[in-house]
């Protein structure tokens, strides 16, 4: 029993960990080599230049509409749809040719890690038990027509957050409850103008009052 036990430990270990995909030196070359000649800037409703442009890019209202890549949802993205087979929509890209699977599943690995640039240090992992509360930012950015807000907090709380556009006007507010950790929170604009907003995220947790943080986004329609 020692012996099986033992055993199925060393296997565990044995089992290779997948190392978190980086941007910049496996996923652009991707579509420097296979995209860009046909989806650069200006070309299309998808601009596989860079990360931002990448992140940016959203289908066409008559097709999937929305980005054409979702963060942790790589299955629910149209970008992985249209590099498989058979996809919603037209034809399978790219075209003339088509990625390798060690190429599609590096691009759904990278998307269902939250479609980072930069490969995420033990801090920003420790999110998922964070100390402090703590604003993360929003993505995509900028964004059409939604984006989504993230920020820890250490204990539960209740969150409100507030968007206001350039003019100082309120445009949103959105509330609720959260738990211990990382919280995700989907923003749409889709009935405002294109330009820059700001939003601020307030917790009170435990009858204190905290100020998580605030930032700015950009709306392109």
């Amino acid at each position: 029993m020692k012996k099986q036990i033992l055993l199925f430990t060393v296997c565990l270990w044995s089992v290779p960990l997948l190392a978190q995909i980086d941007y910049v030196s496996e996923i652009q070359p991707i579509f420097n080599s296979n995209c860009n000649a046909c989806h650069s800037a200006g070309q299309n409703s998808f601009n596989s230049s860079s990360y931002s442009a990448v992140i940016a890019s959203t289908s066409p209202s008559n097709r999937y509409n929305r980005n054409h890549v979702i963060p942790n949802d790589a299955a629910g993205s149209p970008l992985v749809d249209k590099i498989e087979p058979n996809p919603q929509f037209g034809s399978r890209m790219p075209r003339g040719g088509q990625l390798t699977t060690d190429e599609i599943n590096k691009i759904k690995q990278w998307i269902n890690e939250g479609a980072q640039e930069q490969v995420s240090t033990s801090n920003e992992n420790d999110a998922l038990n964070p100390t402090q509360f703590k604003l993360l930012g929003n993505y995509p950015n900028p964004f059409n027509p939604s984006t989504t807000i993230r920020f820890q907090i250490p204990v539960s709380s209740e969150f409100r957050i507030t968007i206001y556009n350039a003019n100082g006007q309120l445009v949103n507010t959105i509330s609720g409850n959260a738990s211990a950790g990382l919280k995700e929170e989907t923003v749409d604009l889709s009935r405002q103008p294109s330009g820059i907003y700001f939003y601020r995220v307030r917790a009170v947790a435990n009858g204190r009052f905290s100020l998580v943080g605030s930032g700015k986004m950009t709306l392109v329609k």
